[in-house]
């Protein structure tokens, strides 16, 4: 696989929490007025401790795999992160999502349509 853009690694991140079993899982685009040093931000629920840890590791091990630059996987009980420099990924247990509220950090991001996306975007694991 080539290096994918920063759109199409937000969405193989995305397809990777989803794959184990993400919940409530929303990926917004950061528009450059917000000064992040990123483009993309992953959030998303699992259903426990154990579960937000593998949805983190999933995506870690997707850009291992494919020699995209990562840091490793931060945080502890309750929330978990990746940073893949343009993309960062963020897995929490519904209480600890609900008290920091990410979303809120970024009124003016647009939420993507991964789901419509996904459908066009081929998996490089699956081919």
């Amino acid at each position: 696989m080539d290096q994918p853009t920063p759109y199409e690694l937000a969405l193989h991140a995305a397809r990777q929490m989803l794959d184990k079993g993400a919940e409530d899982l929303v990926v917004l685009h950061l528009p450059p007025s917000t000064g992040a040093p990123f483009d993309y931000v992953i959030i998303a629920n699992g259903r426990s401790e154990r579960q937000a840890a593998t949805l983190a590791s999933e995506v870690y091990h997707f850009c291992k795999r494919h020699d995209i630059k990562h840091l490793p996987v931060e945080g502890d009980a309750g929330w978990r992160v990746i940073d893949c420099m343009d993309v960062v990924a963020h897995a929490f247990v519904p209480e600890t999502r609900a008290y920091y509220a990410l979303e809120e950090l970024w009124p003016d991001a647009e939420q993507v349509d991964y789901a419509a996306a996904l459908a066009e975007l081929p998996d490089p694991d699956r081919s």
